[in-house]
Parts: C-alpha cells; sequence; structure tokens
C-alpha cells in the first residue's frame, strides 16, 4: 500500500508543478549545452519582452556591444509563456538589458531605415541631375 500524500509534498508532486520541472530541466539543459555563451532577451532567466520582440524578426540581439545572430523557431507568445512558466516555477528572472550595435550585413539605408529606390515609378523618390 502507498502511503497518501498530503500538504506541501502533494502540491509539488503534482503533475502541473512536475511538467514546470521538466521544462525548467530542459531549459537549463539547453542553455548548458550552449557553454559559454550568454542568455539572450527570449530566454526564460534573462527574458525582456521589448528585446524579444525585436530579436525575432531581426534573427537576432546585440550583446555586449556585439550582434548575436539567432534564428528563433517559435514566435513572440511562445517565448513569453516560457517566461510566464520559468517565473511562476520560482525562477529568478534577470532581464537582459536593451542595447544597440551594428547588425553585420546592414549597410547604412538598413542601420537608418532609408528604403533604396527601384526603377520607373518605385524610383520616383530619387532624383536626377538634368530635366
Amino acid at each position: 500500500m502507498t502511503p497518501e500524500v498530503t500538504g506541501l509534498a502533494a502540491i509539488t508532486q503534482s503533475p502541473v508543478k512536475r511538467s514546470a520541472r521538466v521544462i525548467l530541466t530542459v531549459a537549463a539543459a539547453v542553455s548548458m549545452a550552449r557553454g559559454q555563451e550568454s542568455l539572450g532577451p527570449c530566454d526564460p532567466a534573462s527574458f525582456n519582452g521589448r528585446v524579444c520582440k525585436v530579436a525575432i524578426p531581426h534573427k537576432g540581439y546585440c550583446s555586449g556591444g556585439a550582434w548575436v545572430p539567432v534564428t528563433y523557431q517559435q514566435a513572440y507568445p511562445y517565448y513569453y509563456d516560457s517566461y510566464q512558466t520559468y517565473q511562476t516555477g520560482g525562477g529568478l528572472v534577470t532581464p537582459v538589458a536593451a542595447e544597440n550595435c551594428n547588425r553585420p550585413g546592414a549597410g547604412f539605408f538598413a542601420r537608418h531605415n532609408v528604403l533604396r529606390g527601384g526603377f520607373g515609378a518605385i524610383g520616383s523618390g530619387r532624383h536626377h541631375a538634368g530635366g
């Protein structure tokens, strides 16, 4: 016969707590597998919603003044939910700071949100010499 589990022990052994523990264990294992890399803005332990929202479509973020390329496999709500689960499970969150840096391959026009003109009517915004 198995003794009945009650009180705090019952809460910590509930299926919800166990699944949160599995998620946190997987998140920790993934972080460890990355080696010495710092946590990004979409990681539960360093989540910064504003920075994460920008990092996903830009495929990376700035850290220590350098561009860190990351291909995010999920949409923002997934990372937000992971953060909420981590925090609810007692995880300590230290949000990453928002930083600025230059992305590789992002020339002057991309960095300054300037659209380049094309041909015909599309490029009519360009100035030209002559009449």
